[in-house]
């Protein structure tokens, strides 16, 4: 009854739950984010940064919070991406389905994900503080630059997933090929 495309039974049960329980997540922090403030959090943090001299030159025009909240929104919804990403993974494996097209696209988009939300996360506390400084006077002005190691490990994860993603498509494609011959 196993043929090497299908996945146990009891698998495809953990798949599930672990796919309901990953769309639960997604809309808690869909609900988080706007329950809770998120983007005005996430703005006061790259505020906490600055220094004080700096601080009492940064005026808030409209155009600029508009700017610093698609900032923030995007730094978090790159986590939430993330979260698809796997759900999208345990949706799959939940119908048995290994070396399918759809398992490779799923696969492939979830170290995609992880890669994304690696780069957005290394970039975006030196956007976020330009971002609040752009307009200062000379001097005043602040650019930060930071490499935190739990980012580059993302990054390197999501690479690694990337790569499996394209060792699954070679796999599918003999899959493929021996099922013509039988």
């Amino acid at each position: 009854m196993n043929t090497p495309t299908l996945l146990s039974d009891r698998t495809r049960l953990v798949c599930r739950v672990l796919k309901w329980l990953a769309l639960l997540i997604l809309v808690l922090m869909v609900a988080a984010y706007f329950l809770m403030d998120v983007s005005t959090s996430i703005r006061d943090s790259a505020w906490e940064g600055l220094q004080p001299h700096v601080r009492e030159d940064v005026s808030y025009s409209g155009g600029k919070k508009l700017r610093l909240h698609v900032l923030a929104a995007i730094g978090y919804f790159s986590l939430t991406l993330i979260v698809i990403g796997a759900a999208r993974v345990f949706s799959v494996f939940q119908k048995g389905v290994v070396f399918a097209p759809a398992a490779v696209r799923a696969v492939r988009f979830l170290g995609l994900t992880i890669f994304l939300f690696a780069a957005v996360q290394l970039i975006l506390p030196t956007l976020m503080v330009l971002g609040l400084t752009y307009d200062n006077g000379p001097g005043n002005r602040a650019l930060t630059l930071g490499i935190n190691s739990n980012t580059v490990i993302l990054l390197m994860i999501g690479a690694v997933i990337l790569v499996i993603g394209q060792i699954l498509t070679q796999a599918t494609d003999i899959a493929h090929e021996n099922e013509q011959f039988i």
